[in-house]
């Protein structure tokens, strides 16, 4: 089957099956290369992205009520609002990134249970948030605010 462009019209011919799985089979042969090359500068641009806000100063003001100062949510107020232990290994090992993420741009129950910050951290910031403080936290290790200056 001969297929022919009219070059007055923009349009593109239908292709036939074979021309399309070869096209797909073309762009997923991309897909790999492309998402290498974004792991790879991703990162030091989130990293420069938030440069400017000290994650754990926000832990400090904003989560450390209810998941206490070490994030073992086993201060008194932590456990009447039932705030999650980020020190439980077995809870670590079993709640993925992505969800902790959500949890913390969407917050619990409509706000009621634990509010939202999507309109106080980016998406790139909240998973800094979990890789950085929450996969880190260790019951008894204050997350305190970085008292490093920023030259040095």
């Amino acid at each position: 089957m001969k297929l022919t462009i009219d070059p007055h019209s923009m349009k593109q011919p239908d292709k036939t099956g074979i021309e399309s799985l070869l096209t797909f089979m073309r762009a997923r042969r991309l897909a790999l290369p492309i998402a290498l090359l974004f792991a790879i500068c991703a990162p030091p641009v989130l990293a420069q992205g938030t440069a400017g806000k000290d994650l754990r100063v926000f832990y400090q003001q904003n989560c450390a009520g209810c998941h206490g100062p070490d994030g073992s949510a086993v201060s008194a107020e932590g456990k009447k609002l039932s705030g999650q232990d980020f020190t439980d290994l077995d809870w670590q090992r079993r709640t993925r990134d992505d969800k902790m993420v959500k949890t913390i741009l969407k917050g619990k129950f409509f706000g009621w249970a634990m509010p939202s910050f999507k309109d106080t951290l980016t998406p790139a910031e909240a998973q800094q948030m979990v890789t950085d403080i929450i996969r880190k936290s260790k019951k008894g290790h204050v997350i305190a605010p970085d008292t490093k200056s920023p030259g040095g």
